[in-house]
C-alpha cells in the first residue's frame, strides 16, 4: 500500500513539476512559431491544418491542462494565500475549455449575398465530395457524399474511388494553389450542354464572354455590369422591363439563336430577333453592339489549372478526376459533368454549406472610396432579417442575431469594379462566456497575487525609528 502511494506521489510530482511546465511552454512556443511562419508564407488555412489543428497541438494543450491540474492538487490542502494562485490556474483551464467548445460546436464561415438577393447558407472550411446521377437532366439522385481533406490526405497517396456501373470515378490528384483558365469545346455526348460566345462593345467597352448552359432546363446567367445576360428559354420571360437591362438568348436550331432585349427604361420597347454566327444587333442602351462569335449546340466546359507554390488572390484548390480513361480537373466550389452510356454524373467538390435557418436579404451595399481612387476605404451592407427589419452591417459595426454575429468581411465586384455581392463573416461562439470567465479569473488572480505581495513586502519592511518611538 505504501509503495502504491509512493508511486502515485511520484507521478503527481512529475506532472506538477516545473521541469514539465518549462517543456510544455517550450513546445507551445515552437508550435506557435512554426504556425506563424507557415501562415506568413502560405495562409491561415495552411497554418491551421498543418499546426494549430493537429495532434501535436492538441497533445501539448492537453499536457498543459494536466500540468495545471496536478500543480493545484499538489498544493492540497489549500490555504487562503493559495487563492490567487488557484484562480489563475482555474481561469486558464476554463479558457482552454471554452476554446475547445467553440472549436467543436461553433460556426465560423462566410455568407455571400448578391446585391438585391438573399442567402441562408454559410460556407465553412470543411470540404465535401458529392456525386449525383441523372437520366433526364431534371431528376437527380445523390449517389455518394464524403467529407475530404485533401490538404492533409492527398489523393496522390490515397485515391478516392466512387464505383458507378462497371466504371470508377477516381480522384487521383490535388493541388492546393492553382490558377484556373476555362475553355468551352464541342462535344458529341448526348447529355452535353450548349454554349455561345459573344462580343459586346461600343466606344468605351469591348468584352468577349461565354455563356455555357450546363443543363437545358436551367438558364445560364452572366452579369456584365451594363446588362445581365442569360441563355435559356425566352418563353418563360414576360416581354416587359424588369427594371434592368437584359439580353435573353434561346436556341432555335443548330445554326440560329433567338434573342430578346429588355431595357431598364420601361418606355423603350423590347427588341426581338434571330442571329447566327458572325451576325449581331444594336442594343437600345449605351450604344452597345452585340456580335455572336460562335454557337456550340453541344458543348462541354474544360478547365486548365497551373499549379503555384503559394496562394494569391487568383489561386484556388483543384482536384483531378479519372473516368473511362479520361482525366479532368474541377476547382473548389464547382461541378464536373461526366457522361456514362445513358446517364450523366455530376461531381461536386466544395466547401460545406450550413443552413442558418433564416434568410438574410441584402437591400443595399455601399462602398466608400479613397478620394481620387477606386480603392475601397469602407463598405457596408444594409440587410433585412426576420423580425428585426433592416439592419446596417459595417466594418466596425457587426450584427448580432439569434446567437450569430455577422461581420462585414469583404465584397465581390465585376470587371468594371462595381460591387455585385457582399461577403459577410458569420460567427457562432458557444464557448465565449467560458473564455470571458477564464480571462476574468486569470486577471483577478494576478491582481490578487500582486496585492498580497505588496502587503507582505510592507509587513516585512523594517520600521523607522520615529515609528518605533511613537
Amino acid at each position: 500500500m505504501k509503495k502504491h502511494q509512493d508511486y502515485s506521489t511520484k507521478i503527481l510530482k512529475f506532472f506538477a513539476s516545473l521541469k514539465l511546465a518549462v517543456m510544455i511552454i517550450a513546445a507551445l512556443a515552437i508550435l506557435i512559431a512554426v504556425g506563424t511562419i507557415i501562415e506568413s508564407k502560405y495562409d491561415a488555412t495552411a497554418a491551421a491544418k498543418l499546426v494549430y489543428k493537429t495532434f501535436w497541438m492538441y497533445a501539448v494543450m492537453g499536457m498543459l491542462a494536466i500540468n495545471l491540474t496536478a500543480v493545484m492538487v499538489d498544493r492540497w490542502p489549500w490555504k487562503p494565500r493559495h487563492v490567487p494562485f488557484l484562480l489563475a490556474h482555474i481561469g486558464i483551464l476554463i479558457l482552454l475549455l471554452g476554446s475547445l467548445i467553440t472549436q467543436r460546436f461553433g460556426l465560423d464561415g462566410n455568407m455571400v449575398i448578391k446585391v438585391g438577393g438573399q442567402s441562408r447558407f454559410v460556407s465553412v472550411p470543411t470540404t465535401d465530395l458529392i456525386l449525383y446521377s441523372t437520366f433526364d437532366g431534371e431528376k437527380y439522385t445523390k449517389l455518394y457524399e464524403k467529407e475530404v481533406d485533401f490538404f492533409k490526405d492527398s489523393p496522390k497517396n490515397n485515391p478516392v474511388i466512387f464505383p458507378v456501373d462497371k466504371e470508377e470515378i477516381k480522384i487521383i490528384n490535388y493541388e492546393p494553389y492553382t490558377i484556373p483558365s476555362k475553355k468551352i469545346i464541342t462535344s458529341t455526348a448526348p447529355q452535353s450542354g450548349r454554349a455561345i460566345r459573344f462580343q459586346l462593345k461600343n466606344d468605351r467597352v469591348n468584352q468577349t464572354e461565354w455563356l455555357f448552359q450546363r443543363n437545358p432546363h436551367e438558364p445560364a446567367l452572366l452579369s456584365m455590369g451594363a446588362a445581365e445576360m442569360s441563355f435559356g428559354e425566352i418563353s418563360k420571360i414576360k416581354e416587359k422591363s424588369r427594371g434592368k437591362n437584359e439580353i435573353i438568348f434561346e436556341p432555335l436550331n443548330d445554326q440560329k439563336i433567338k434573342y430578346l432585349v429588355l431595357s431598364k427604361d420601361e418606355k423603350k420597347a423590347p427588341l426581338m430577333g434571330q442571329i447566327a454566327e458572325g451576325e449581331g444587333f444594336q442594343t437600345p442602351w449605351m450604344g452597345l453592339e452585340l456580335k455572336l462569335i460562335s454557337y456550340l449546340p453541344k458543348a462541354i466546359e474544360k478547365w486548365n489549372f497551373i499549379p503555384q507554390s503559394k496562394p494569391t488572390q487568383t489561386t484556388t484548390e483543384a482536384i483531378e478526376i479519372s473516368f473511362k480513361g479520361q482525366k479532368d480537373w474541377v476547382m473548389l466550389n464547382d461541378v464536373l459533368k461526366l457522361f456514362g452510356e445513358n446517364v450523366a454524373y455530376f461531381l461536386s467538390y466544395g466547401n460545406r454549406r450550413i443552413d442558418v435557418g433564416f434568410d438574410v436579404k441584402l437591400k443595399k451595399f455601399e462602398i466608400g472610396r479613397y478620394q481620387g481612387t477606386m480603392r475601397a476605404a469602407s463598405y457596408s451592407s444594409l440587410v433585412e432579417v426576420p423580425g428585426e427589419g433592416e439592419k446596417l452591417i459595417s466594418m466596425n459595426e457587426p450584427l448580432k442575431y439569434k446567437d450569430l454575429t455577422f461581420y462585414q468581411a469583404s465584397f465581390q465586384q465585376d470587371d468594371r469594379g462595381e460591387p455585385i455581392a457582399s461577403v459577410l463573416s458569420v460567427n457562432h461562439d458557444p464557448g465565449r462566456f467560458l473564455k470571458y470567465l477564464g480571462s476574468f479569473l486569470i486577471s483577478l488572480g494576478i491582481v490578487w497575487l500582486y496585492v498580497n505581495k505588496r502587503r507582505a513586502a510592507r509587513a516585512q519592511a523594517p520600521q523607522k525609528p520615529s515609528e518605533v518611538i511613537a
